[in-house]
């Protein structure tokens, strides 16, 4: 656990965090967005807000669960699994980037013989990376969502199991059509923004063989057991904090964040559709975007 600067050491001091393998650049990208949270607080007896970044989410859902962080903001998914994991809740949506929501596909060679997921039994996907929320977390969940199962393969010569379907990581984007062009796999996966640049490019024609439905792409949850009435009034500064010219600075900065809102309905059923199926996939890190 890496924390950054706070205001005062106070009985008032929040705690807001993240989970990454880069603590001291994300602390770094976090505490301009802290100061200004804090100071936005401060008549509401806050006194400053910390910076904590957790190695993994197993570390995470201890620190929440401890109240040793008060908000997390990461993705939606990743936040799901916190949530069922911690009893912490969703409680705005970020527009990191400027994106609202994002979704995922599976796809295949053009001339596949594959048709739906269920072809996908006997052979290999290849993944992005094991902490990649649109490259593998995302698509996971939808194929276990279609009473699929998955095993990961030790190596890309592995078999698969007859009746399940295998699963091999990439760790790039370029590693995953290569694999797709030299028939070594028989599926891929990767955020659909990620697909429609890539595909351009593959050597052979790709398609796409499932989309997921749209989730948010970054959300902020608070712990189990904050104060409701803060809670609120941390709604409200940030949700109007882009109409401030301060805050759309600081906003801007962070991450090229453009506001923050309540989640839509939609969106949300979205993500507790998957809530089932959270813990079967297996996570052994940090997951992003």
């Amino acid at each position: 656990m890496f924390a950054g600067p706070t205001f005062s050491a106070n009985s008032g001091t929040l705690s807001i965090g993240t989970i990454s393998s880069e603590p001291v650049g994300d602390i770094k990208t976090f505490t301009p967005f802290a100061n200004y949270l804090a100071e936005e607080l401060i008549d509401d007896g806050v006194d400053g807000i910390k910076v904590v970044i957790a190695p993994d989410i197993n570390q995470m859902v201890a620190m929440l669960k401890q109240k040793e962080i008060d908000l997390f903001i990461d993705s939606s998914i990743t936040a799901s699994i916190v949530n069922k994991l911690s009893g912490s809740e969703f409680m705005l949506r970020r527009w990191k980037k400027g994106r609202a929501k994002y979704r995922s596909v599976v796809f295949v060679a053009e001339n596949s013989d594959i048709q739906q997921i269920n072809d996908l039994q006997g052979k290999i996907i290849a993944f992005e990376e094991p902490f990649s929320t649109s490259g593998y977390v995302l698509p996971a969940l939808a194929i276990l969502q279609s009473q699929n199962v998955l095993h990961q393969l030790d190596r890309l010569s592995s078999a698969p199991i007859a009746d399940e379907i295998g699963f091999v990581m990439a760790y790039d984007s370029e590693t995953q059509i290569v694999w797709l062009e030299r028939d070594l796999v028989a599926a891929a996966a990767m955020s659909e923004d990620d697909y429609l640049e890539y595909a351009q490019s593959a050597m052979i024609p790709m398609r796409v063989l499932h989309t997921t439905s749209y989730v948010p792409y970054h959300v902020v949850v608070h712990r189990a057991g904050l104060d409701p009435i803060l809670i609120k009034r941390i709604k409200q500064v940030l949700k109007t904090a882009h109409d401030d010219r301060k805050g759309a600075d600081v906003l801007k900065h962070f991450e090229r964040t453009t506001k923050f809102d309540e989640i839509p309905d939609d969106l949300l059923q979205e993500i507790k559709r998957f809530d089932p199926y959270l813990g079967d996939v297996p996570i052994g890190g940090e997951i992003g975007q």
